[in-house]
């Protein structure tokens, strides 16, 4: 049987191998083009994958960074009502008549609230972090994929201790204060649920007359080292963090803008107003573009007693009260701070530590001598700076507001630095 095959032409007429040739090249030239197209396709291909591996580690950077801070409001938190409760159990013979207020955060401080929950152990995050396959090889650093399960370790190892040590378990348990109200006559309970005020002091006289109350506030400092550790050792696994992937504050401000898209249609200035926690400081924002202030600031003294002729080393917390004004343009926020109407809420100078002759010594001018220290730092405070220029900018939630602002290094260089405020929920 015979077979003709009609060749296609090629755009002139060829014989021989001229047709043959031309195929060949027709051929390759199609095997190059499919070529590029995979070339092409796996460098797009790639830098998408970047991308995602990039937008995954500044994540967890940033989830890090907020477990971080929510420690230290822990350790704030711990250390404010530590100290009311102090004074309630060294007066316990004033129970009848101090502010409700104080016994009410005595009571928090001593009471295992079930219905509290504390941000920074959300594990959302980490379960992103984890929920790729092969999470380690896709980011292609094993020392940071290492760095960051470390992270969420520390976390998990004291959410175990605060779970299971003896040093966490507050003296009241749910049961043994639902076991209180049931003994309590109907009058003593609103319609709301809440104890009236006598009925709480009955409360508070109880708890405090109980064993495991003093136990639980001599195991304050315990407490606070847990978190202490915790903190120091997140801060430093995630600047190695930020180091191994070359993340910096500028990548995180990015990305928490690209994260913050649903609330960019929102009105910024009603997005500032609020409670916002920085470090060991609270600022109120309020409609009128007022605001308050309020500094935590740890001085540090260094005291030469010269008859005794020893040096003291002191740590003096101190928190200062200013007020201002605000106002926001597109999304710069400038605050104008009064700092010459500064008040000086707290100065705990402590001289427990100062050797015994030197009390004795100094028992009739001490007082003075501290009030002359304190007036002498409040009138250093009001000489600071009086305006702020930061650029503003939110997450998701509204919660978490960035500060970026430019400031000078001590070589005289300009350089862009950010921080972030937390939103304090309502109680």
């Amino acid at each position: 049987m015979n077979v003709k095959f009609k060749l296609p032409k090629f755009g002139r007429n060829l014989t021989g191998k001229g047709w043959l040739k031309e195929l060949l090249l027709t051929i390759v030239g199609t095997a190059i083009g499919v070529g590029l197209t995979f070339f092409v396709n796996d460098k797009v291909e790639d830098a998408h994958q970047r991308a995602a591996q990039r937008e995954t580690a500044i994540m967890a950077v940033c989830d890090i960074d907020e477990i971080t801070q929510g420690l230290k409001d822990e350790i704030q938190l711990e250390d404010s009502l530590f100290r009311v409760t102090m004074y309630v159990s060294t007066h316990q013979e004033l129970i009848d008549l101090l502010p409700m207020d104080t016994l009410d955060m005595a009571f928090k401080y001593l009471y295992d609230d079930p219905t509290v929950v504390k941000e920074w152990t959300a594990d959302t995050k980490e379960n992103a972090f984890n929920s790729g396959i092969d999470t380690r090889m896709n980011l292609g650093n094993n020392q940071f994929y290492d760095n960051v399960q470390s992270c969420y370790y520390v976390r998990r190892s004291l959410m175990k201790v605060m779970e299971d040590a003896p040093m966490f378990r507050r003296p009241i348990g749910k049961d043994a204060y639902e076991d209180f109200l049931y003994e309590l006559h109907s009058t003593a309970i609103d319609y709301d649920g809440v104890l009236l005020p006598e009925a709480r002091r009955q409360v508070m006289k109880q708890v405090f007359a109980h064993k495991l109350t003093t136990l639980y506030i001599k195991r304050y400092f315990t407490r606070k080292n847990a978190y202490q550790n915790a903190v120091s050792k997140l801060e430093r696994l995630n600047r190695e963090n930020k180091l191994l992937m070359d993340i910096t504050d500028e990548d995180i401000e990015k990305y928490i803008k690209q994260n913050s898209e649903h609330v960019s249609q929102q009105d910024l200035a009603d997005l500032i107003i609020g409670t916002w926690l920085v470090n060991k400081d609270t600022i109120v924002y309020h409609a009128d573009n007022t605001f308050e202030r309020t500094w935590g600031i740890e001085l540090q003294a260094q005291l030469l007693l010269a008859v005794e002729q020893k040096e003291v080393l002191l740590l003096i917390p101190t928190t200062i009260l200013t007020k201002g004004q605000w106002e926001l343009e597109g999304n710069l926020l400038t605050s104008y701070v009064d700092f010459n109407n500064a008040e000086m809420l707290s100065f705990d100078f402590d001289t427990s530590s100062f050797p015994q002759s030197a009390l004795e010594r100094m028992k009739d001018s001490l007082e003075i001598r501290k009030e002359m220290a304190r007036k002498d730092f409040l009138e250093r405070f009001r000489h600071q700076e009086m305006k702020a220029d930061h650029v503003v900018s939110f997450d998701k939630s509204g919660n978490t507001m960035v500060w970026t602002f430019e400031e000078t290094t001590p070589s005289g260089n300009k350089q862009t630095t950010s921080l972030q405020l937390y939103r304090k929920q309502e109680e």
